[in-house]
Formats: structure tokens, C-alpha cells, sequence
């Protein structure tokens, strides 16, 4: 065999290796492309979760206190009497309850403590009602004493001037026709009388 042909072989095969050595060097590698296609799945599905924010609506409800009835008190008169021994004094006194309930004193007043209290003689007990603006209904009957019942409506006067003196005060005071009938045309009151049942200082 001559040298040219085994020559040519080898140079052949050197080419080739150096041609796939120098490709190989020269071309980045690939990298393959993974395709992939969401396909819906329920179970997998996310779940939204939705909360509810609370809404809290403040109302101020505004409550007034109650404000008591301007009867609710101990109403005291004193008058006095001539009688052939000489003037005596009486008196009587109304005392109203928040139930509805009044108690009527009739009997001698005494001075305590620059406040009038009535030893009573005889004593009422019964009811009063309201039954107008400032005006009020009382029945009493006498305690341990049968028979229909005293009854006599109020109306009650705030302090005011009086009208016919200027600078004289009138005290807040229980009005009835029964005791204003009683009193004579242009008189006033003498010392401590009272024409009217007016506010005690102390209940």
C-alpha cells in the first residue's frame, strides 16, 4: 500500500475531528423550551375568602332626666282666729307624694327652726292629680271618718310682684276658690298670716 492514500485517510479524519472540536466550541449549547398549558382545575382553584367589615352605626340617644313636679312639696298656712279668750292661731299643711298620694294637717302651728310644722289636730290623707298647667285636683277624706271626700283643686302661683305694690314680693303659693273666697275685699295680711298655703322652707 502505497503512503498517499494512508496519508489522505488520516489527513480526512484529522479534519474532521478539528471541524467538530471548533463547531462544538463555537455554538452555544441549546436549551430545550418547556411548554407548558394551564389547564383549569377546581380543586386546585383559589379560594377567595371574602370578610365583612363590620359597620357600626352609633346613635346617641340624648335622655333628659325627668324633672319633678313643682308640687311635689310641703305647702303650709297659718291664720289666726278671734275668739272670746283672745286670737288663736291654726294652720294646716299639704304634703304631695310622687305616687299620687297627698296628706292634709289641719291643726296649731308651731315655729321650728325658723320653719313652720303643724301639730295636727285632725289629719286627711288621699289623692291628687294633675289636671291642668299648674293646676291640680286633691281629695282627702278625714282619717277614721266615713262619708264623701273633701275635694278641692289648686292652681299653683309662682313668685311674682305684686301687681297693685311695687317691690312687694307674693311667695310661690297654692291657690283654691274656697280660700280665696274667704278673704275680705282689700285686705292684706297682718303679721304672719297667710291668705294662701305657701312653699315650706323644709319638707
Amino acid at each position: 500500500m502505497s503512503l498517499k492514500p494512508l496519508f489522505l485517510i488520516v489527513f480526512l479524519v484529522a479534519a474532521i475531528l478539528i471541524a467538530g472540536c471548533s463547531s462544538s466550541q463555537n455554538t452555544p449549547p441549546v436549551t430545550p423550551t418547556i411548554m407548558t398549558t394551564a389547564t383549569p382545575n377546581p380543586t386546585n382553584a383559589p379560594t377567595i375568602v371574602t370578610t365583612a367589615i363590620p359597620t357600626t352605626i352609633l346613635t346617641t340617644i340624648v335622655t333628659t332626666a325627668a324633672i319633678p313636679d313643682p308640687i311635689l312639696h310641703r305647702w303650709v298656712r297659718q291664720y289666726p282666729v278671734v275668739t272670746t279668750s283672745g286670737v288663736i292661731w291654726y294652720g294646716y299643711e299639704i304634703k304631695f307624694y310622687p305616687e299620687g298620694t297627698v296628706i292634709y294637717n289641719f291643726g296649731i302651728p308651731k315655729m321650728i327652726s325658723s320653719n313652720i310644722k303643724i301639730e295636727a289636730i285632725q289629719q286627711y290623707t288621699g289623692t291628687w292629680t294633675k289636671v291642668g298647667d299648674n293646676v291640680y285636683l286633691i281629695k282627702v277624706n278625714p282619717a277614721n271618718v266615713a262619708g264623701a271626700p273633701i275635694i278641692r283643686q289648686y292652681t299653683l302661683v309662682p313668685e311674682h310682684e305684686d301687681p297693685e305694690y311695687k317691690g312687694k314680693i307674693i311667695k310661690e303659693h297654692l291657690e283654691s276658690p274656697e280660700e280665696t273666697d274667704a278673704i275680705k275685699p282689700g285686705s292684706v295680711p297682718s303679721g304672719d298670716e297667710m291668705f294662701y298655703p305657701e312653699r315650706a322652707k323644709i319638707d
